[in-house]
């Protein structure tokens, strides 16, 4: 059985939301410092799972080079989760609209990373795509929950 850790990052966005770690912390770690938490996969053939998620989406697994997706329609204000594993060696960069991008390093065992943003007002048609600089395979998978996560 195989156990994925995602690590989070915080940072705030443009928008004045705020991007948190996920999930309770495996250790005990300095302000700033990413935290680990566990999921059941660590395949990027299959979508990241979140964990929190009320709503989803993307769900993309197996995937290889850069892909656009359809924008979403619609976020309302809550918490939107981010989760991508790759494989091989190189980066992929992730865009959610405005809302949040950051680049993955990819490596083959790495678990992946989860990040989750707090959304105090709604966006509307929010692009999201990857770029890819790896010659390997990667997961994405976006949702939302309806709390809004509280920085840590």
């Amino acid at each position: 059985m195989a156990i994925l850790v995602l690590t989070g990052c915080t940072s705030a966005t443009s928008h004045g939301d705020r991007a948190t770690p996920s999930g309770p912390p495996t250790k005990q770690t300095s302000p700033g410092t990413p935290t680990a938490t566990a999921s059941a996969t660590a395949d990027p053939r299959t979508p990241p799972q979140l964990l929190q998620a009320e709503k989803a989406f993307i769900r993309a697994g197996g995937r290889t080079g850069p892909h656009t997706f359809p924008e979403i329609p619609q976020i309302q204000k809550g918490t939107l989760e981010v989760g991508v594993i790759c494989s091989g060696s190189g980066t992929i960069d992730v865009n959610v609209g405005s809302i949040v991008s950051y680049t993955v390093v990819c490596a083959n065992g790495d678990p992946g990373q989860l990040n989750e943003v707090g959304l105090s007002h709604i966006h509307t048609n929010v692009a999201v795509s990857v770029t890819t600089k790896t010659n390997g395979t990667w997961g994405l998978s976006v949702g939302w929950m309806k709390s809004i996560a509280s920085p840590s």
